[in-house]
């Protein structure tokens, strides 16, 4: 188990690489898990709960599933289930689902892995484990992995050396000098501290970065929600270039639905959807007749702009039918100038919209509860090959390069997971060439 999807899918895609059969194992975040468990046995855990809303709420599942798998019947379950457990990025266990991993461990041969260093959800109101208490406590260490495999099988290993001698002035607490010392696969580059100039600095260095074809480039900002905003700022002025990533929540594909479903009349349905557009892609607007952006039926000609997106404009206007907001957004684009900005949301609502049309017994918002459950299952893919992303939503994923943006912003532990995310070469933005995280 692990805790981000994109994880989930990392490690999938390993086990692929080493030719494991997935017959042989199964991987999934520890949220999920204790969901799927506590809803299957709803009457004996008392939980019901599809998408626990908040903080609150996930805290409340965890305590349900804490006392379900103290019945013996389901350690019987457990035990035929599994021949053991691992449990990765066990830093950002919360305690109680620390304590869910103590009691599988009753049960399981359990091996858990983890970095202190790297424990960057106590920032969200998490009440995260306490290595030396809770997890040195309670389990062997087996030892520590202090050669840096990664940046070697990448023909980076002085990076690699870079990022262990970083690593020692960070749990120092020791300022890194940008301009000392750093190897060929490390680029600083200064920018000024007014917040526009910043901004314009950021993304001329993801605009103009250069790598080998099929490499793939992560640029990270810090993990608050003003940086989250931010990355998507970043990605729609980048015309494209790079892909936002989402909140796995679906934050804004829920939010999406329940304005298509209040819509009063088919105009302000189409007008939705057109917003929706907006939100995922460049260049909408121009691509649009005016009547089509007022929610208006047109009346289509030769020389109508993009006939085919017009056409299926009127087609929302005539169809409550998920398939013509389908046809409509595939044809936006495929239009002149149109670039996907928010891929991860972009693709996600196609895969709603598609199930509430092979599931026409669903509304809208039942077919997005079934397809954000699937996700959860599946794992977010990562198949841009240039992103951006906050920390909290790259933590765990490889890339072969990274672009580390405003790192004077970042937190000591928020640093060292953006410093280590790129295996072949690495970026500094910064306003300081001394950098001192704090917290």
């Amino acid at each position: 188990m692990t805790h981000t999807y994109a994880g989930v899918n990392a490690l999938r895609r390993k086990m692929r690489i080493l030719g494991v059969s997935d017959r042989l194992y199964r991987i999934d975040t520890i949220a999920s898990w204790i969901l799927r468990l506590s809803l299957s046995y709803s009457g004996t855990s008392g939980w019901n709960e599809e998408r626990p809303a908040n903080n609150a709420r996930w805290n409340a599942l965890y305590e349900s599933c804490s006392g379900l798998i103290d019945h013996e019947f389901i350690r019987r379950i457990v035990r035929a289930s599994y021949d053991g457990l691992y449990v990765d990025e066990y830093q950002d266990c919360s305690i109680a689902q620390h304590g869910i991993v103590l009691k599988l461990a009753r049960d399981l041969p359990s091996r858990v892995l983890g970095d202190p260093l790297q424990g960057i959800f106590d920032f969200e109101g998490q009440n995260p484990v306490d290595w030396a208490r809770d997890v040195e406590g309670n389990f062997e260490c087996l030892g520590m992995l202090d050669v840096p495999h990664r940046w070697i099988q990448a023909g980076a290993g002085d990076l690699g050396s870079w990022l262990q001698n970083v690593r020692t002035r960070i749990e120092q607490g020791q300022p890194i000098d940008l301009n000392a010392g750093r190897p060929a696969a490390v680029t600083f580059k200064p920018a000024n501290a007014d917040p526009q100039a910043l901004i314009r600095s950021q993304g001329n260095i993801c605009r103009f970065f250069q790598c080998e074809r099929g490499h793939t480039v992560i640029a990270i900002h810090r993990g608050s929600q003003e940086y989250k905003a931010k990355c998507h700022k970043l990605s729609q002025s980048l015309g494209g270039r790079f892909s936002s990533i989402e909140e796995v929540e679906g934050k804004a594909l829920f939010s999406f639905i329940r304005k298509l479903e209040r819509a009063r009349t088919d105009a302000a349905r189409l007008k939705e959807v057109i917003a929706f557009a907006k939100q995922c892609m460049t260049a909408v607007t121009r691509n649009l007749p005016a009547a089509t952006r007022r929610g208006e039926h047109m009346n289509v000609r030769a020389n109508t702009r993009n006939p085919e997106a017009a056409r299926w404009a009127n087609a929302c206007l005539a169809s409550l039918d998920s398939s013509a907001i389908i046809g409509f957004l595939l044809a936006m684009k495929q239009a002149p100038g149109v670039n996907v900005v928010r891929a991860d949301l972009f693709y996600r609502v196609l895969g709603v919209l598609n199930k509430a049309v092979l599931h026409p017994e669903l509304s809208l918002a039942e077919a997005a509860e079934k397809y954000h459950g699937e996700f959860r299952h599946k794992g977010r893919p990562v198949g841009r090959r240039r992103l951006i992303g906050t920390t909290l939503l790259v933590k765990g994923l490889e890339f072969d390069h990274a672009i580390v943006l405003d790192a004077t912003s970042l937190s000591k532990k928020e640093l060292y997971v953006a410093l280590t995310r790129g295996a072949r070469s690495l970026t500094i933005v910064s306003t300081s060439p001394v950098l001192n995280p704090g917290g």
